[in-house]
């Protein structure tokens, strides 16, 4: 299943500048993780942001919709289209807040379990194809190094990860 490098013809010979930028290949392993985990849990209809979500939701028990956004990385709007297709399809839903009538708490359902359990599993194999070019002990290197670059930039971006719950 593993694909070898295309034979390298004087165009791709132009390219590899291109092809070598952190940036460019930053986002063509995000294409790729993105299509393996809509692949892995297609028999759901389940997306990436809307796994993180019901992840969240399940661990963290009823949170504002801002809460959400925060700890998953996502834009407010992104994030309220994200809960608004989770709570259409029963796996989610609002409820007025325990401590302010004013706002919304959102919590996961029981289908909404149902879903995350099966894709948890679903996402565990899609993560071991993830890092099946790499040894076990490369792929924890390749982890955290991306984990590295991911909390030095973080705070520097449009849209930060509030790093705890508590946060």
């Amino acid at each position: 299943m593993a694909k070898k490098n295309a034979p390298q013809s004087p165009s791709n010979f132009l390219l590899e500048e291109l092809y070598r930028r952190p940036g460019f290949l930053i986002r063509r392993a995000h294409q790729i993780a993105m299509h393996m985990f809509i692949e892995a849990c297609g028999p759901l209809d389940l997306t990436p942001s809307q796994y993180g979500v019901l992840y969240i939701l399940n661990l963290v028990g009823p949170i504002s919709q801002i809460g959400v956004a925060r700890l998953i990385g996502l834009d407010r709007s992104t994030t309220a289209l994200v809960i608004k297709l989770l709570t259409e399809r029963g796996l989610a839903m609002k409820s007025p807040s325990s401590l302010d009538a004013r706002k919304v708490e959102i919590l996961i359902t029981t289908d909404g379990k149902k879903v995350l359990r099966q894709a948890s599993a679903m996402a565990e194999s899609e993560k071991q194809s993830l890092l099946a070019p790499f040894s076990g002990e490369e792929g924890r290197i390749f982890l955290s190094l991306l984990d590295k670059f991911v909390s030095y930039h973080n705070a520097n971006t449009r849209v930060t990860i509030a790093g705890s719950i508590d946060s």
